[in-house]
């Protein structure tokens, strides 16, 4: 195994270890718990998860990871209130964030709509942020 191949491993169990944390997190969230450092935890999870794509350049992970991320900057400094709604979409997006690393880690692509009405709703909850894919 190439050092390349051993941070490529080490990236994917990171990631794993970030989505179980997201899942964790929007439980809480979803009960009522929208403590400001629970939603800080969850946005550095989908940023690191973004910042590894892309030094390893899985571009399409990145791209819907930078949309998740730019929701959840607006939460954080308030932009976009934590409705119910939001909360849905959000635990929607951990669930394609880790398709996108299925795809990364296995070599393939996904389709290139997968994902596509969870990002047009987090574009309308938004205001337009988070446009890129």
């Amino acid at each position: 195994m190439s050092d390349l191949d051993e941070f490529k491993a080490t990236y994917f169990d990171e990631c794993s270890e970030l989505l179980s944390e997201l899942e964790e997190i929007f439980a809480l969230i979803e009960v009522g718990d929208r403590d400001s450092a629970r939603i800080n935890a969850a946005f550095r999870a989908v940023h690191s998860i973004k910042g590894g794509a892309g030094a390893f350049g899985f571009g399409a992970l990145v791209a819907f990871a930078h949309g998740y991320e730019s929701l959840m900057d607006q939460v954080r400094d308030g932009r976009v209130l934590l409705s119910d709604d939001v909360v849905a979409l959000c635990i929607r997006a951990n669930d394609l964030l880790a398709d996108f690393v299925g795809a990364a880690r296995s070599g393939t692509s996904l389709a290139d709509e997968h994902g596509m009405a969870e990002k047009l709703q987090a574009r309308r909850v938004g205001g337009g942020a988070g446009t890129g894919r």
